[in-house]
Parts: C-alpha cells; structure tokens; sequence
C-alpha cells in the first residue's frame, strides 16, 4: 500500500472512530429531549448533554494526543498529522464549553466568548 493511501486509511479510520461517540450521544440527547417534553416537570437536560459532549470530547482529545506521541516515536509524521484536524475540530468546543462551566472572566474567556456571540 502506498503512503497516501495508507494515510487516508488512517484518517478514514479516525474519523469513524471519533464519529461513533459523538452519533451515539446525538441520539441519547434526542431520547432524553424527547422524554424531558413528556414530564409534567421538565428539568434542565440540555446541561446534562453538555457536560457528557465536554468529557467526551475531552477523551479523545486525551487519547488522540497519545495516538500523536506514539506515532511521532514511531517515526509516522504523516500518520501523526492525520490527528491535526481532529485536533483543530475539537479544541473550539471544548474552550467554549470550558468557558461556560469554569465561569471564568479572564481575558481569554471573556474575549472567546464575545467574538463567538
């Protein structure tokens, strides 16, 4: 197999990886919507997705960046650098998130969330 081919390989493979937790907490919001509609004392289940999206996403963030140590001491750069648009993909998110959960009010937060409103 040639190293472009292998390369998308490894991309495709990530991306199927990665997608598989984020499809699965989709539909686990819409159950939990959809039976949050039907309560007679709907309580706040937008939160609770929320922070089940940040640590999520904060796994495999985790994981890709030992995916990216490994790769980098097998001496595989280009497989390493199919992990930098996942990279790029979940770091907004996971600031956003940050942002809002740690009601932090620094400069960076506070900048962050006035240029995404």
């Amino acid at each position: 197999m040639t190293k472009n081919k292998q390369t998308l390989v490894h991309f495709f493979a990530r991306f199927l990886i990665l997608s598989i937790p984020l499809v699965g907490l989709y539909f686990f919001a819409q159950m939990s919507f959809k039976a949050n509609r039907e309560r007679e004392h709907p309580v706040d289940a937008g939160l609770g997705i929320a922070f089940l999206l940040f640590f999520i996403l904060c796994a495999m963030f985790i994981g890709l960046t030992i995916d990216s140590a490994y790769r980098i001491r097998k001496k595989q750069f280009n497989i390493a650098l199919t992990n930098l648009p996942f990279f790029l993909l979940f770091t907004l998110p996971i600031l956003y998130l940050y942002c809002q959960i740690g009601y932090c009010e620094d400069c960076f937060c506070g900048w962050f969330l006035e240029s995404l409103q």
